[in-house]
């Protein structure tokens, strides 16, 4: 009796001891929230870190990130050095966003990313988003309405994607088009404003280099030419006193994207949308509850078909296919006929036109 009393009590204090150990680990451990490079002279870059600091080592309630920065040749150089000026192990299990200077950008940064796909503790959910300006300078910044800069920012970047204001930028999106032939990867960007940081366009890349840029403006129809939306949003402005400023919730889309081969041998593109959507605001003088609804969806069409055909004319230019032509184009032509391809310098010269046909669903209280 006595042996089976000792051997219990020796499991509870080997148990109680264990717990002790895994409450202190938190204390021991820098979680890595947010990782922002820049580009710098001779191939360098610089490196910040954001580390949120358990509660009790806050001070002044002023602060809840430790902020760590260096020069290196590569992210995991600069990872050993940094880690030599914390006194917790740094991980990167919890990196939510990767920042990447615009100038970096346009360097181009697959020889960066490259490392965070092989690292099996980043998840590949990771967001992945270009800083207008200097990355490390926005996630250092103490922004008077939010007190932790590099949550701010993944909160920030996860509410447009859940609401569909922007296409999803994530380390598997980028590495998946980066790898794929027929299309180019896109990035959210941001940029620092007085007391806010707001997201302010898409980068546009060609292979891993930034070659352009959307604006803020352009992203929800650049949304429904990327890809369908169920609860999307949709703005429209324009100078036509029937259609001066329309703003749609919920709204659902369809695209689709057809190849036709001439008699010459060369291809065409044609991108159907069909957009459906709830009316939130109308500045117009037709009224929407006569068939004068019509007219306005008919302009409805029109600017989407002619503000689309604007962007794919500047990514044309640029070279990027963000939209994913070319992956239409493989399908349609053989094996080797595609290998025999050089897409980027077709794609820029290649005609492409959009189709619309947009319906309101309904308007104040009326439904149909």
């Amino acid at each position: 009796m006595r042996k089976r009393i000792g051997c219990l009590c020796a499991c509870a204090f080997l148990l109680l001891t264990g717990c002790n150990q895994d409450e202190r680990v938190l204390e021991k451990i820098g979680y890595v929230e947010t990782a922002a490079y820049d580009a710098m002279p001779n191939g360098n870059i610089k490196v910040t870190v954001s580390i949120p600091l358990v509660t009790q080592f806050a001070k002044d309630g002023k602060t809840t990130d430790e902020l760590l920065s260096t020069i290196a040749k590569s992210p995991k150089d600069a990872r050993k050095t940094l880690s030599l000026r914390t006194s917790r192990m740094m991980v990167n299990g919890q990196i939510r966003t990767l920042m990447f200077g615009e100038a970096l950008a346009r360097r181009g940064i697959w020889k960066h990313m490259d490392t965070f796909f092989r690292d099996p503790t980043i998840s590949l959910r990771t967001t992945v988003a270009v800083v207008e300006g200097d990355a490390g300078g926005v996630i250092s910044q103490e922004l008077p309405r939010h007190t932790k800069t590099a949550n701010y920012i993944n909160k920030l970047l996860q509410k447009e994607f859940s609401r569909q204001g922007a296409p999803q930028t994530r380390l598997h999106q980028f590495v998946r088009d980066y790898h794929d032939d027929g299309i180019d990867p896109v990035a959210i960007m941001i940029r620092e404003l007085e007391k806010d940081i707001t997201v302010s366009g898409l980068a546009l890349f060609r292979n891993d280099q930034m070659v352009g840029k959307l604006t803020s403006d352009d992203l929800h129809l650049f949304l429904v030419m990327y890809q369908n939306t169920s609860r999307g949003e949709f703005n429209v402005r324009t100078d036509n006193p029937h259609l001066e400023s329309m703003a749609f919730h919920s709204v659902k889309s369809n695209r689709k994207i057809k190849i036709t081969k001439t008699k010459d041998g060369e291809y065409r593109a044609d991108i159907y949308l069909k957009i459906v959507g709830a009316v939130d605001e109308y500045i117009g003088d037709l009224d929407l509850s006569t068939t004068e609804r019509k007219k306005v969806e008919q302009l409805l069409s029109e600017y989407a078909v002619e503000e689309g055909g604007r962007i794919l004319k500047d990514m044309q230019k640029r070279g990027a296919d963000s939209l994913g032509i070319g992956q239409h184009v493989r399908n349609s032509m053989s094996y080797a006929e595609w290998k025999r391809t050089a897409w980027h310098e077709m794609y820029s010269q290649m005609p492409v036109r959009v189709h619309c046909s947009f319906r309101i669903k309904n308007f104040g209280s009326y439904f149909h």
